[in-house]
C-alpha cells in the first residue's frame, strides 16, 4: 500500500485538475481515499514551516529587487507618463467623477465595461498627464473600447 499511496500522491501533485472518481478508479481506491489525499497534501503544503521556508526563500528578492532595473522602467515612465502621483491624482478624480455621475443616474455595467472605462480613463490621464504623442497610449483606448463592443455582439475574447 506504501507504493501505491506514493504513486497516488505524486499522480495528485503533477495532475490536480483530474476527477476524484477517475482517479479512485485507476489507483483502485476510494473516493473519500482521493479526497482524503488531497485533503492532507494541502495541508502540508500550506503548513506553517513550508510557509516560513518559501517566504525565506524569496524574501531576499522581494525585499532587495533589482534596484537598478526598477529604477530605470520607473524613471521611463516618468519621462513618458509624468509623475506618478500626478497621474494617479487626475485618473482618481476622473474615476470618482464617473463613478458618482453613473450612481445618481442609476446606470449599472458589467466587470467588462466597468474595467475598460477605468483603463480608458488610466489611458487618458498618462496622455494628459506625460507624453500626448505615445501612440500605445491611444492604441490601448482603441483596444479596450473594442474588447467591450465585440463582446456585445457576441465575440468575446
Amino acid at each position: 500500500m506504501k507504493h501505491k499511496t506514493a504513486n497516488l500522491r505524486e499522480f495528485l501533485r503533477t495532475n490536480p485538475e483530474e476527477k476524484a472518481p477517475d482517479v479512485a478508479k485507476k489507483f483502485g481506491v476510494t473516493v473519500a481515499y482521493v479526497y482524503q489525499m488531497r485533503s492532507k497534501m494541502r495541508r502540508e503544503l500550506f503548513s506553517p514551516s513550508v510557509m516560513a521556508a518559501a517566504v525565506a526563500a524569496v524574501a531576499p528578492a522581494v525585499t532587495n529587487p533589482d534596484a537598478g532595473r526598477v529604477d530605470a522602467v520607473l524613471d521611463t515612465r516618468a519621462t513618458q507618463y509624468g509623475t506618478f502621483k500626478d497621474g494617479a491624482a487626475l485618473m482618481q478624480s476622473l474615476k470618482r467623477t464617473l463613478s458618482a455621475h453613473a450612481q445618481k443616474h442609476g446606470n449599472t455595467f458589467a466587470d467588462d465595461q466597468w474595467e475598460a472605462l477605468e483603463m480608458i480613463i488610466h489611458k487618458i490621464a498618462r496622455i494628459v498627464n506625460g507624453n500626448p504623442d505615445n501612440v500605445d497610449s491611444w492604441t490601448d483606448i482603441a483596444g479596450y473600447a473594442t474588447l467591450v463592443a465585440d463582446r456585445l455582439q457576441g465575440n468575446a475574447r
